[in-house]
């Protein structure tokens, strides 16, 4: 599962463990208590209680080491088999009703909740591979109203199904909001702070290198001030437009701020990075700019440029060679595409 800070299963699996642990203990207490009611097997029930117990236990610790979907799948699981060994201990001692049967919606609700979907519909098929096969053993469950539980089942498993295709559509439009800039659709500073750190990592690890194009509009105020704020948007939409179709997919193209871009790129040499940013800013020295019917006249970008050097650039240092690199476009008369050289 992605680790990311809208998602709050994981919160809300964690403050379920203890409430389905005070379930367990209580199932616990009733079984060892002297009641009026039957219990056909009780050291069955103490083994099964005990190790459903210890399995939300471990389910806990492993959530605490960040395996949300370990854990998530041991609570499924728990809940799996206490319903069905519970319904195993009453029909070994020809205690069968369909009751017990009912917290089959539990684990099924749970997976809608905690799994993927296809793991969600291998429960629920489960769970009527078993209910079918349990009515067609067991003569006494036939002469009850078995079509209705099936109907119950069938319910409870659709409801499930939509909440987890619902759930997990509003994540991943939670995700795009979260680093997605939402005036030109590129990534986010957020995104691309987040991207250049786990790049450097493998950088380091695996000794790839990266180079990066740090960019803005020139003039970028006289857009705004001379034909309003729409039209500054429309200016940096284009531009947004523009950079998506040169880079290829494996570059990151993000809004840094403002009129600013930062673009992540895998290259090994400064010829390719300067190649590259030449070419883009060709295209839009080139490219007119429309809005309302109107020309707002020609664009230009500054391009600094900068390739890490892993053995003295750490990701800060990386971003202010590059920034140092597009302020010398800008000191050099703008228009321009400035390689960072080390002191």
């Amino acid at each position: 599962m992605p680790n990311d800070t809208h998602d709050l299963r994981p919160k809300l699996l964690r403050n379920l463990h203890p409430f389905m642990l005070g379930i367990v203990l209580i199932a616990l207490v009733a079984v060892l208590a002297p009641l009026s009611y039957h219990n056909p097997d009780k050291a069955a029930y103490i083994v099964l209680l005990s190790a459903l117990f210890l399995m939300l236990l471990l389910s806990m610790l492993v959530l605490r080491k960040d395996r949300y979907l370990l854990s998530a799948s041991l609570t499924v699981a728990a809940a799996f088999l206490g319903t069905w060994f519970s319904f195993l201990i009453n029909a070994q001692e020809l205690f069968c009703d369909f009751f017990p049967l009912v917290y089959v919606s539990g684990s099924i609700l749970l997976s809608s909740l905690f799994l993927p979907l296809a793991a969600t519909l291998v429960i629920i098929a489960s769970h009527l591979v078993l209910l079918v096969v349990v009515v067609l053993t067991t003569p006494l469950l036939q002469t009850q109203n078995w079509p209705s539980f099936f109907i119950f089942i069938l319910f409870v498993s659709l409801l499930s199904t939509i909440a987890n295709h619902l759930i997990k559509t509003q994540l991943r439009q939670l995700q795009e909001n979260s680093i997605r800039d939402h005036l030109t659709g590129l990534f986010n500073r957020r995104y691309f702070e987040e991207t250049l750190q786990n790049k450097l990592k493998r950088e380091q690890a695996e000794g790839f290198s990266i180079g990066m194009i740090l960019l803005d509009v020139d003039n970028f105020k006289h857009f705004n001030d001379s034909f309003g704020h729409d039209a500054g948007d429309a200016v940096l939409v284009a531009l947004a437009n523009l950079m998506i179709h040169h880079f290829s997919i494996s570059i990151s193209v993000c809004r840094y701020g403002g009129d600013e871009f930062a673009i992540l790129l895998p290259t090994t040499q400064n010829e390719e990075l300067v190649a590259l940013a030449e070419n883009l800013a060709q295209k839009v020295r080139t490219r007119s700019i429309i809005h309302n019917n109107r020309q707002l006249g020609p664009m230009t970008i500054s391009c600094g440029l900068c390739l890490y050097d892993v053995g003295t650039d750490t990701m800060e240092r990386f971003i202010k060679h590059a920034d140092q690199a597009l302020y010398q476009a800008k000191e050099h008369g703008r228009d321009q595409v400035c390689m960072y050289e080390p002191s």
